[in-house]
């Protein structure tokens, strides 16, 4: 666990691999990112697919630019089932139920303040 790391960064590391990650962020310019960005059905998301090779890279563009604060939501999905959704940055979201939270997270970040988990999902 890394104290300096955001909300988000760490939502990450708790979700399974082979994850997309579908964002709103029209304002968003940085080149890095939006080129591991695709098309999605809707007109207001791209998506990033996260495996195992470009999640830690994804993770490092997160950590060190200020690209986060250009997110106004997020989606996490994986086989089309919802594991994440988030707002206005991504300082905090509703967590699935079906995703095992680790201590070091229970530790680091309060339920009901800053994630909630979901009961539908």
């Amino acid at each position: 666990m890394d104290n300096k790391d955001f909300f988000f960064i760490d939502v990450l590391k708790i979700m399974p691999d082979d994850i997309y990650c579908y964002i709103q962020s029209p304002d968003l310019e940085d080149n890095i990112v939006l080129g591991m960005m695709l098309p999605t059905e809707y007109d207001y998301y791209q998506c990033v697919h996260l495996d195992k090779n470009n999640k830690d890279r994804f993770i490092e563009r997160l950590r060190n630019e200020t690209v986060l604060e250009y997110f106004q939501s997020i989606e996490i999905k994986k086989d089309s089932i919802l594991l994440f959704e988030g707002y206005d940055g991504i300082e905090s979201g509703k967590i699935s139920k079906n995703i095992t939270i680790p201590t070091w997270f229970k530790k680091k970040y309060k339920e009901d303040w800053d994630y909630t988990i979901s009961i539908d999902w």
